[in-house]
């Protein structure tokens, strides 16, 4: 298990309580001044690292027919930030699927929610849409709701406040201290869920995330109640012993390892059968160090293993399109190699994909895929649910402050994947996919700021267009800007330093930095903090003398450093390099087989760039601009001489 690293302040303090406590007597008052400054500084270096901890247990009963369970949970929080809790908070995400909640209004102002969380209460010449949650009826709706509720055997009060729980403790958490929270619920399975629910399209009988009274993540910004709008999520790691007893003939697939195969069979430890008089059978799972719990289960479940070269045993939980499926396993391993190989070790022994739930949703130790008709999109969309592993699971981004770093980076991830593992053919460019959605997204001319929370924006477009184009766009520049070696050991520093804390955006261009040797925060806020753009064109090719002048313009209010290719008549081709007075670096050639030039920077302030070459103008056959087609550029269309 990665565990957090020590800083360099940490260090720092370390060596300096050493050095202090070596001074005379006679340097006491200095001496006694600076040990207490080195332990302010010692204690605030920690207190950054800190981490909260849950232990779960939970004994759950599943109805299958009226879909409904009853919940016993355990939870043991550890309260290792320096403050005082005397409130805590938690999610109870099933609220969300009622007429009237908050996810109903939102669907209901969303001007582009997607069709298939509407229903038309008009006609086709005068529609009239409504969320599909207002017409759920009781036994359709989903719920939590609590019976008891006891910290260390007291009685704690508590509001439900839509999907969040706030409770008011009855003895307050002292830093370093624990707490065990004990609670009895009853809950119900929505018709209509997001990515959850009863009987999926695909006839999965029950797809559980976002099921059980989960506490809120708190962090140096304090406690997160992020009411359940549209389906961002952020939590603290556990630990998770989990119980599910239901009918005997349900297969059960998750997070956390099964922890009694010999007595429920299912394809578990290749044990494929064991029969029981009982009407049920008890599921006991456990999983360490996760964010997430979720589950699936389904009588007709067919089961399937396969190892990756590492020995993690990868399982696949299906019931329609087998074919498909049987693909999928033969690829999957290499991806989860490659990724491994290109950020950091995958830390648990197994994962699962799971035809389950709506849509697609990466959970601890698994994810729930719809469908699976068409194998290229089932591949596709595995390589990306198994790429959030990393960046949701493993360094735990908050995605509802930071959805695009979570979904751009994923994507960023699974594209290179597509392309090296699935299509064997590693070309440079493999977000060109997403650049081209980002700069439709951009001329639509309804751009939102891309630092709004997730379940702020006003358009569905303006989300995924952010998270996912844009988001993918940031890694992309940034691996053109630093170069692909300096990338790929940026993301391997990333995870040394950063698994298992929480980590920003900020942290990952910190590690690019030291990597690439450049200065490159000025790109995060342009690019993630404006809707500022990239721009440059080829403004004019002129002889002079027995060489060639050639001027660029800057259009965009974002300054990029340049590749640019020249290609003269009779003679080979060469690469030309302008780097940007901001990076106060560069980046190795990336056309090894070509000569590069590396002209003097261009500063960003300034709009126009001139340069030589050292070419009679009439053998200038081609000049062009970002030949590989990197950058997200709203004049393209004059990149090429």
């Amino acid at each position: 298990m990665t565990q957090n690293p020590k800083r360099l302040t940490d260090n720092f303090f370390q060596i300096l309580f050493v050095f202090l406590s070596l001074l005379k007597p006679q340097t006491l008052m200095i001496r006694s001044f600076f040990l207490s400054l080195a332990a302010i500084g010692f204690s605030i270096s920690a207190a950054a690292q800190w981490q909260q901890h849950i232990d779960y247990q939970m004994d759950i009963q599943m109805d299958v027919k009226t879909f409904q369970y009853q919940g016993k949970q355990v939870a043991v929080y550890e309260n290792h930030s320096p403050d005082t809790l005397r409130t805590m908070f938690y999610h109870l995400y099933l609220n969300a699927f009622q007429p009237n909640s908050q996810m109903d209004k939102n669907m209901q102002q969303v001007p582009d929610m997607p069709a298939r969380f509407m229903h038309n209460a008009g006609t086709e010449a005068e529609p009239k849409y409504i969320s599909k949650l207002s017409l759920l009826k009781e036994s359709e709706q989903g719920f939590i709701r609590l019976h008891s509720l006891m910290q260390n055997g007291k009685a704690a009060s508590y509001k439900v406040v839509g999907t969040i729980l706030q409770v008011t403790l009855p003895e307050p958490i002292l830093p370093q201290g624990k707490a065990t929270l004990t609670m009895d619920y009853t809950a119900q399975i929505p018709t209509m869920g997001l990515r959850m629910g009863r009987n999926s399209s695909d006839g999965v009988a029950l797809s559980l995330s976002q099921w059980y009274p989960r506490i809120c993540a708190y962090d140096s910004q304090g406690w997160h109640p992020y009411q359940y709008i549209f389906g961002e999520f952020y939590g603290d790691w556990a630990n998770f012993d989990v119980k599910i007893t239901l009918d005997k003939n349900y297969m059960v697939a998750g997070t956390g390892t099964l922890q009694n195969p010999e007595q429920i069979g299912f394809g578990y430890q290749n044990i494929k059968e064991v029969k029981t008089r009982q009407k049920t059978r008890t599921w006991h799972f456990k999983a360490e160090r996760v964010i997430d719990f979720s589950w699936a289960a389904d009588p007709a479940y067919q089961h399937d293993v396969v190892k990756t070269k590492d020995g993690v045993e990868l399982h696949f939980f299906y019931k329609n399109f087998p074919e498909s499926w049987k693909l999928l396993q033969q690829i999957m391993p290499e991806v989860l190699d490659f990724y491994e190989a290109k950020v950091g070790k995958y830390p648990w022994d197994h994962y699962s994909f799971i035809q389950a739930g709506q849509g697609a949703m990466e959970y601890a130790m698994c994810t729930f895929i719809e469908g699976g008709k068409d194998p290229k999109t089932l591949i596709r969309t595995a390589c990306h649910e198994l790429a959030h592993t990393w960046f949701e699971h493993i360094f735990a981004i908050d995605e509802q402050q930071y959805p695009w770093f979570d979904e751009g980076f994923t994507c960023f991830l699974q594209l290179w994947a597509d392309a090296e593992v699935v299509q064997k053919d590693p070309v440079a460019n493999f977000s060109d996919s997403r650049r081209k959605a980002f700069l439709d997204y951009i001329q639509d001319n309804q751009e939102e700021d891309p630092s709004i929370r997730a379940d702020f924006f006003e358009r569905t477009r303006s989300y995924f267009s952010t998270a996912y184009a844009k988001g993918t766009m940031f890694a992309s520049h940034l691996d053109y800007i630093i170069g692909r070696r300096a990338m790929e050991r940026t993301f391997k520093r990333f995870y040394k330093e950063y698994a298992f804390t929480h980590p920003t955006p900020e942290n990952f261009v910190r590690c690019a930095e030291k990597e690439s040797g450049m200065q490159l925060f000025w790109f995060l806020n342009e690019f993630m903090h404006t809707n500022h753009h990239i721009g440059y064109c080829i403004e004019k090719v002129e002889a002079k003398g027995d060489k060639t002048l050639v001027t660029l313009s800057k259009k965009g209010r974002i300054p990029m450093p340049l590749d640019l290719i020249v290609i003269p008549n009779g003679l080979k081709p060469f690469s030309l390099y302008i780097p940007i007075d901001l990076t106060f670096g560069e980046k190795p050639n990336p056309f090894i087989n070509m000569e590069r030039i590396v002209l003097p920077v261009w500063n960003w302030a300034e709009n126009t760039y001139q340069f030589e070459l050292n070419l009679p103008f009439t053998k200038v056959r081609n000049i062009s601009i970002d030949p590989q087609e990197f950058m997200a550029d709203t004049n393209a269309e004059c990149h090429n001489y």
